[in-house]
């Protein structure tokens, strides 16, 4: 991606290399997290549908699902012994949906596990959905945590000719991120790096013992859908 005229040959090239890089490892976190997908609903759904939940609930673009999904079944391929499979064709555009889908259905997949009900029905579905989403949950945090990670990725690989703030600017600026997103990213890649350089906060609970956590536990088990 081409930076200003006024950007050096040298720091272009770099950025240049370092976005490479970043954008690899985006990549294989999102193959290990649609992977985990596909290996939860395997008794429930095909690759094509687990895809494109996944797709559509992280709403990625036609062509980060094509890189994904061929990226995805290249390791099935590899797991099971078996040739890298030929590349996808295109996938069509995706439908347009609302910027927060509410239905009877509930919370943000609604729309999508609407258009499953005649597969999946009753507690099977709620079952699903609920995995599903817990999926999903845990995806996105790790993708903000390989954002946090490529940041400094950057800030390292730039150290010469930007500050950090200004190193972990521009990697929010490349990866074109959305300006809440970019927020939470910023503060917490420059937090990292207060850990590693400041005195430690002090901590007045630590005296009277750990703060209480919840216990996820607690919340109740979360089955794997039933068989029918």
């Amino acid at each position: 991606m081409a930076l200003m005229k006024s950007t050096s040959r040298s720091l272009q090239r770099h950025v240049d290399l370092t976005t490479a890089v970043c954008q690899e490892r985006l990549l294989a976190t999102h193959v290990r997290h649609v992977l985990a997908l596909v290996d939860l609903v395997a008794d429930r759904l095909p690759f094509d549908d687990a895809l494109d939940i996944y797709v559509r609930i992280l709403r990625l673009s036609p062509e980060q699902a094509r890189n994904i999904g061929s990226r995805a079944l290249a390791e099935i391929g590899r797991r099971e012994g078996a040739p890298a499979p030929p590349e996808l064709p295109p996938l069509p555009e995706p439908e347009p949906e609302p910027e927060e889908p509410r239905n009877e259905e509930g919370g943000r997949s609604g729309a999508i596990f609407a258009r499953l009900r005649r597969r999946v029905r009753g507690r099977v579905q709620d079952e699903l959905r609920e995995r599903v989403n817990l999926c999903a949950a845990r995806t996105e945090d790790a993708l903000l945590e390989t954002h946090v990670q490529n940041s400094l990725i950057f800030a390292r690989a730039l150290r010469e000719e930007l500050t950090t703030p200004e190193a972990i600017e521009m990697y929010l600026d490349v990866m074109m991120l959305p300006e809440g997103v970019a927020d939470v990213i910023y503060n917490r890649a420059l937090s990292i790096i207060a850990d590693q350089v400041l005195p430690p906060v002090p901590d007045p609970e630590a005296d009277r013992g750990a703060s209480p956590v919840v216990d996820a536990a607690s919340l109740g088990p979360v089955s794997p859908p039933a068989t029918s």
